[in-house]
């Protein structure tokens, strides 16, 4: 009879020390970021600040918005950003907005100031730094997020989504001859994307070559060079760029500056304009970028509608609360209840 009885009241602590010893350890997370830095949460945020347009699209398309408390002043994608509290722009982040927002997790880019992330993790706050350089870092970080953001299954979807339609971009083009192409971001001085640039990685995957492959980076170049360059196809970022106005400005200049008029690119009409915000955000669109460019480089590949056009959508996403953790949690207590009730 006792030891009936010692056995009933030592069942429930018995199941205690087991939720303690393996349930709890298993909530906590981890990741290396992209500064090199341990990041560790005790639980999946419920609570997020973006300080980069890239990396907002990337908790949006993961279906994060719902639990994003702050966002920068240029973040405008998807529509849904704009009712969120505004936080700075890239490089005058407000601290006090920020620690106002009580966020689980900071994410930040390669962008954010190093003297913001310090005083932000100075205030006790959990920064992330989240700044792929191309499109396989871009895939790496999307799992990096899901595994901070407890939404890994929908990261691993995005994933292959985003895989299989690269992959399909480069069969499509796979054995055709790789045109010299020429990314320009601004016309007045001439700013070109050379090589260890998302653009760059764009160009190779849509089927081109990029003419100043040759350059580290972002970087000017002299009118001079440019014209010896001649590239066959010539992309400008759409849009006013950084003039205030929404006509394709860059684009406009090329068609009509008597200074570019020998260019190869110029007088057989392949100079393109590509929305800015979607070429240089190294987030999930990047995908819809570099099929638009493979179809401006190789349009005879995609008259059959070999790769159809899919804009990358957002994965909804189900509150990671309800997992196996508490699972075993509710069973434990049905099994307890089990115990009170045998004779």
């Amino acid at each position: 009879m006792n030891s009936l009885r010692l056995r009933k009241n030592t069942t429930p602590i018995i199941l205690v020390m087991v939720l303690v010893l393996f349930i709890l350890p298993a909530s906590a997370i981890s990741a290396l970021d992209d500064s090199g830095m341990t990041i560790s949460l005790d639980a999946p945020p419920s609570r997020i600040v973006s300080l980069a347009p890239s990396n907002t699209e990337i908790l949006a398309t993961l279906g994060l918005l719902d639990r994003v408390v702050g966002v920068t002043d240029v973040c405008n994608y998807p529509p849904e950003v704009n009712n969120i509290n505004r936080i700075g722009g890239y490089s005058a982040i407000s601290i006090e907005k920020v620690s106002a927002a009580r966020p689980d997790l900071v994410v930040a880019s390669d962008i954010t100031p190093q003297a913001t992330v310090d005083r932000l993790r100075n205030l006790g706050l959990t920064v992330m730094v989240v700044s792929p350089r191309d499109i396989d870092d871009m895939m790496r970080d999307i799992r990096m997020v899901g595994a901070m953001t407890g939404t890994e299954g929908n990261a691993e979807e995005l994933v292959l989504l985003l895989s299989h339609r690269i992959a399909d971009i480069g069969r499509c083009s796979q054995g055709k001859n790789r045109p010299t192409v020429a990314h320009v971001v601004w016309h007045d001085p001439l700013y070109v994307s050379g090589n260890d640039t998302l653009q760059n990685d764009v160009i190779f995957h849509a089927g081109g070559e990029n003419v100043f492959s040759d350059r580290n980076g972002w970087s000017t170049v002299p009118l001079e060079e440019f014209l010896l360059k001649n590239p066959d196809i010539i992309i400008v970022s759409g849009g006013g760029g950084m003039d205030s106005s929404e006509k394709d400005v860059i684009l406009e200049v090329f068609m009509t500056s008597p200074q570019y008029a020998s260019l190869s690119a110029v007088k057989n009409h392949r100079v393109y304009a590509v929305d800015a915000d979607i070429i240089s955000r190294p987030a999930p669109r990047i995908v819809d970028a570099t099929e638009q460019v493979a179809r401006l480089l190789h349009p005879e590949c995609f008259s059959d509608a070999a790769v159809p056009h899919e804009d990358t959508p957002a994965i909804p996403v189900t509150t990671p609360g309800f997992c196996a953790g508490g699972c075993i949690l509710i069973l434990s207590f049905a099994f307890i209840l089990l115990q009170r009730r045998s004779p």
